[in-house]
């Protein structure tokens, strides 16, 4: 690659610095990613030849990335994908030098977040990067906001719980059971869904 077309790949490159699990079975292949990973300001943290190896560095080197051949010798690397992405969700790319629309379907429903074949330019794997960055940090924050959803309902539905309980033994009506329980909340410096629960729990002692 000429001088110019490494100052535009240096110029393009994603402003953090990754660490770039490699699992490739040919060294060469390997070798080459390296390279253009280093070009592009990011850290290899190794080349994984096989499962064993690949799920060892995975634990052990706490990746930001993984590249992930489809061909691993006995390993099938979709199915070793599927694996590392249950155990720890981040970006996985797949390079692999076959493109049959069954190998992008399985790579799609292994949770990965792209696809590039060999050969792998350096701005082709620079572009993919960014793209898998931002699919990963977009799929993150769906979660986080559907798991406050879910932990906003249930908060929910342990306060009206504890709120009917108060109704029930102080004779109280709705709207003064609430303030209660706020009230209640404040002077023990807990949430109310703490408080909520430990009320319930009380509740079903006295009913056992």
């Amino acid at each position: 690659m000429s001088e110019a077309n490494n100052n535009v790949v240096a110029a393009s490159a994603h402003p953090l610095s990754l660490r770039v699990l490699i699992v490739e079975d040919e060294t060469l292949v390997g070798m080459g990613l390296k390279s253009q990973l280093e070009q592009l300001g990011h850290r290899p943290s190794g080349q994984a030849a096989n499962g064993d190896e690949a799920r060892l560095m995975f634990r052990e080197r706490n990746p930001d990335l993984v590249l992930m051949d489809i061909k691993l010798g006995k390993t099938d690397g979709l199915e070793l994908a599927r694996e590392l992405l249950a155990e720890r969700r981040l970006p996985m790319i797949i390079v692999s030098a076959y493109s049959d629309s069954e190998l992008v379907l399985r790579a799609s429903n292994a949770g990965v977040y792209g696809y590039l074949i060999k050969p792998v330019s350096t701005e082709a794997l620079r572009a993919q990067i960014e793209v898998a960055l931002g699919r990963f940090e977009e799929a993150q924050k769906l979660r986080t906001e559907i798991l406050a959803m879910a932990q906003t309902m249930e908060t929910r539905k342990l306060v009206e719980r504890a709120k009917g309980i108060f109704m029930k033994r102080l004779h109280l009506d709705e709207q003064e059971a609430h303030r209660r329980l706020q009230k209640e909340s404040q002077k023990r410096r807990i949430g109310l869904a703490e408080l909520a629960k430990k009320i319930i729990e009380s509740e079903e002692l006295f009913d056992a």
